[in-house]
């Protein structure tokens, strides 16, 4: 690997670190560590009889997901690469990259000692540096093509490339502009009762991975108001949807709200990823219907559309690592 290649690795994965925390999710140590290989044999590379070189874990993270009621550990792995760099081939290399490196830190006492038990889940992020040359449709293929190899012990990884980051870059900025006008703001964990879970609703700082690759995702705030000298705290509910807003797809993202009492608060506020120009008339015609609904059951809902902006590539600020 050459200085340069080195220095841009190093820089994505700073990015990547900047990212995660600004979703609410708690770093574990400091960043490019080793582990111990605890399976020499079976994570030999080729013709090898044994592993002699420990695991590299870019970075982990951590959060209480509130559904399992148990914390969440996440190896991430940080991948940057130009589009000739990321195919199927590639794109396996780097899962079994991570997978192996979340077997061996499941049973690592470097990780133990870190306060992290049971480690299950691995984050791979890959970026393109060649933005125009960027096809999500090429990278779902990729996926599909991939074949992995089952574990005894279960483990779960997630795939972002640059759809997903700049989906959840643009997130990020448009929550700070939103927490500059709140009192309060949390993500929004609806109960899941009435699909015969276990968990009651609950409001987090964070959102977890499940939402991440979700189409929706939820939160609450409060916004204080004075009226007659008396000061008034108004509940505000967020849906950010991130799906293509066809008629049907609005009716059920609206039916998904009917389910968690989204229409118990003063306001509605329903972010849109990017300016969704080709689906502008299904909106305003949703939003009609969605008007006259509420005023005929004498409901004081307010509801407001708004847009988020896509980005073209992660924000600069995000390079500088922390001290």
């Amino acid at each position: 690997m050459s200085e340069q290649q080195q220095f841009e690795g190093e820089r994505w994965t700073t990015q990547t670190i900047k990212i995660l925390k600004n979703l609410g999710w708690i770093q574990v140590g400091d960043s490019n560590f080793d582990i111990s290989c605890v399976n020499k044999s079976s994570h030999r590379r080729g013709k090898s009889e044994e592993r002699k070189n420990d695991h590299g874990v870019d970075s982990l993270f951590r959060y209480h997901d509130p559904y399992l009621n148990e914390n969440i550990n996440i190896i991430v792995e940080s991948k940057k690469r130009n589009w000739e760099g990321i195919s199927t081939s590639s794109i396996k290399s780097f899962v079994d990259q991570l997978l192996m490196t979340t077997e061996c830190a499941n049973l690592s006492t470097k990780i133990q000692e870190l306060g992290c038990t049971g480690v299950n889940t691995g984050l791979l992020m890959i970026w393109c540096d060649e933005k125009d040359n960027y096809e999500h449709s090429k990278i779902i293929e990729y996926l599909s093509k991939l074949e992995v190899v089952q574990k005894r012990n279960p483990i779960t990884l997630f795939v972002a490339t640059n759809h997903e980051i700049l989906k959840w870059s643009s997130l990020i900025e448009y929550k700070k502009e939103i927490e500059n006008e709140s009192e309060t703001f949390n993500f929004f964990y609806p109960s899941d009762y009435y699909r015969s879970g276990k968990s009651m609703s609950s409001q987090k700082n964070y959102v977890n991975l499940i939402q991440l690759f979700s189409s929706y995702i939820f939160a609450k705030s409060t916004k204080n108001i004075t009226i007659a000298g008396h000061t008034i705290a108004l509940s505000i509910n967020h849906v950010f949807c991130f799906a293509e807003p066809t008629k049907k797809e609005l009716d059920f993202m609206y039916q998904l709200l009917t389910d968690f009492q989204y229409e118990d608060s003063f306001q509605l506020h329903i972010h849109f990823y990017g300016e969704q120009i080709l689906y502008r008339e299904n909106i305003a015609e949703f939003l009609r219907r969605k008007k006259e609904y509420i005023k005929e059951n004498k409901n004081q809902l307010e509801i407001e559309i708004k847009y988020m902006n896509v980005l073209n590539t992660v924000p600069e600020k995000y390079n500088v690592k922390e001290e």
